[in-house]
């Protein structure tokens, strides 16, 4: 999802919507992510004054994490909104353009990160974890406190 400048300044006035079907599958790598669907994107950018861009776009896509409890894989839907402005001065509040081009690709994926949740529990965790089989050495935890003693001294 890449424009350069002058695309988006010829097409403000004529199509000034997008929309997409992005690939992140090779991305998920080093994150806790499984698996990703395809991610669609639609929406719309403002150009403003020649030199900031603002995307609104609205992103849906189903991740796969592992639960938190039993491990097993769960589906999560990832439906959002988001408002990203570009610009060619560096601003605080927005991506500043290198180059000539607009590139909406690593935004959305960093917004997609921003989206999914920390953790996830599968709908029948409680059920299948096994409460009884999961135990906690006493000596363990005595060390760990008597290390957590020692280091407010």
């Amino acid at each position: 999802m890449k424009w350069t400048i002058q695309e988006l300044i010829k097409l403000q006035n004529h199509n000034n919507e997008y929309s997409a079907q992005l690939d992140y599958s090779t991305l998920i790598e080093k994150t806790d992510i499984i698996a990703i669907s395809e991610v669609y994107v639609e929406g719309e950018f403002e150009v403003i004054d020649h030199d900031e861009f603002v995307f609104f776009s609205h992103v849906e896509c189903t991740i796969t994490m592992e639960c938190a409890l039993t491990l097993k894989p769960v589906d999560i839907k990832i439906e959002f909104d988001s408002e990203d402005v570009f610009s060619t001065f560096e601003d605080e509040n927005n991506f500043k353009i290198e180059g000539i081009t607009v590139d909406l690709y690593p935004v959305l994926w960093s917004n997609i990160l921003l989206e999914k949740p920390m953790r996830v529990i599968s709908p029948n965790a409680y059920e299948e974890y096994d409460y009884e089989n999961t135990e906690i050495e006493d000596e363990n935890i005595n060390s760990a406190f008597a290390k957590l003693k020692d280091y407010n001294k």
